[in-house]
């Protein structure tokens, strides 16, 4: 995509014409008015790492299963043996956002230190390894689609895991 601004075009209601609309271009399932107010007791070990604690927003059932958002927390400190394990994400679209602390990773080789504030997009299949994380750390993910598989890899980044950086 070329660095121009995207141009957002606002209209009268008499210009808009309510059969094309994006949402009937896009072939997504209907979607409905949600919102998720924060709950301590709503963040949960989500099954498959014991480490993190996540607070699903109820996104995938407002949008049919077409997007998923949760908020993820550390549960415990950093143990790289059981969080540094090579892996990819079979998605459409994964943004994340670091809201609070910081973490190291590896995506593909190039090692970054994301701090509050860092976002970025996960192309889909993407290998990447958690080098470390503050004990404190807090993220938004936001997924399309919903049910997505991830795939731990046999091979291993070669790049070092630090709990301290």
């Amino acid at each position: 995509m070329p660095d121009d601004k995207i141009q957002l075009k606002i209209m009268k209601e008499s210009e808009f014409d309510p059969n094309n609309t994006q949402e009937k271009k896009s072939g997504w399932p209907k979607q409905a008015f949600h919102v998720s107010h924060l709950r301590e007791e709503d963040f949960k070990t989500d099954g498959f790492r014991g480490w993190a604690l996540s607070r699903d927003l109820g996104m995938a059932k407002a949008t049919g299963g077409m997007v998923e958002a949760h908020v993820n927390r550390r549960a415990r400190p950093f143990d790289p043996d059981a969080v540094s394990k090579r892996h990819f994400h079979d998605t459409q679209f994964q943004l994340v956002y670091v809201l609070r602390g910081w973490m190291r990773a590896e995506f593909e080789g190039q090692e970054h230190t994301m701090r509050p504030g860092s976002c970025w997009i996960q192309p889909p299949r993407i290998k990447h390894t958690v080098l470390g994380f503050s004990d404190d750390l807090e993220l938004l993910e936001v997924i399309i689609p919903a049910q997505y598989d991830t795939v731990n890899m046999d091979e291993q980044s070669g790049i070092k895991p630090d709990p301290r950086r």
